[in-house]
């Protein structure tokens, strides 16, 4: 009884083990070997293999696969890996704001308000994700030299005054009115604000990981611990500071490997 208790003490729960659940369904499909039913044409299409959806249908005989001239239908395969990609990378990081969102709305609505806020927060990142990461992922060449600009352009964005005033906006709160539309409303807004804020913060180190591909998914970890720990932090100059100088050594490393090899 009291660990049932505590469960339901923590509003939140709903959110992590969805979290949970994402990098579950990640690492199955990191793991699963290639042409198996759990890879096959569903991860094994594009540059950024874990988050590419194939598809194909039969019309007249044809046969369509994502990142392969489907077009719009590309774009529309794609979009659960990258929603996918998005929570499971992004959501740790904003908390925070789900528990804000809990303590602030009345008992009987947590979960509604949950679930608009997350819909909200995920709707922003996968839209950013297929209109900008996805065609990065595909076009952009995967050398190391490549790496080793995005990793250095990353480093200098963490330094720049838009860079900690977007990490100052994630920490900001937003008052939500108790019941109706305007309590749906007013929380769906404060998803997209938090989204953003969140997106201006971290696109640079998303951009990493999608020129990377196929050998991202360390990289993911890695990236989600980084993001999560720095928005925890709540001195924003000293946090990117640090970020930048670790982004910096892992270029070096990068091109210190290439000399090397």
């Amino acid at each position: 009884m009291r660990t049932l208790r505590s469960i339901r003490g923590r509003p939140a729960l709903g959110v992590e083990a969805a979290v949970l659940a994402g990098w579950s369904a990640l690492l199955i499909a990191a793991l699963a070997p290639a042409g198996s039913a759990a890879s096959g044409s569903a991860f094994s299409q594009g540059p950024l293999w874990i988050c590419t959806l194939g598809i194909s249908h039969a019309a007249g005989g044809g046969h369509v696969v994502a990142g392969q001239g489907a077009g719009s239908a590309s774009l529309l395969a794609a979009a659960p890996m990258w929603t996918l990609m998005s929570g499971a990378m992004m959501l740790p990081a904003a908390m925070p704001a789900v528990r804000h969102v809990n303590v602030n709305s009345l008992y009987w609505r947590r979960r509604r308000a949950t679930l608009e806020f997350v819909l909200s927060f995920l709707a922003l990142w996968t839209l950013f994700s297929l209109l900008v990461l996805y065609p990065l992922s595909e076009r952009v060449p995967t050398g190391s030299a490549t790496v080793i600009a995005a990793l250095l352009l990353a480093a200098a964005w963490q330094l720049t005054p838009y860079k900690w005033r977007a990490l100052r906006a994630c920490h900001r709160a937003s008052p939500l009115p108790s019941r109706g539309w305007p309590a749906s409303l007013a929380t769906a807004r404060f998803g997209i604000r938090n989204g953003s804020a969140c997106l201006a913060s971290c696109w640079a180190i998303m951009a990493v990981v999608a020129i990377l591909g196929p050998s991202a998914l360390l990289v993911m970890v890695a990236a989600t611990a980084v993001v999560y720990l720095e928005r925890l932090n709540l001195r924003p100059r000293w946090a990117s500071r640090r970020v930048s100088a670790l982004l910096a050594a892992a270029a070096f490393g990068v091109a210190a490997a290439n000399l090397l090899g």
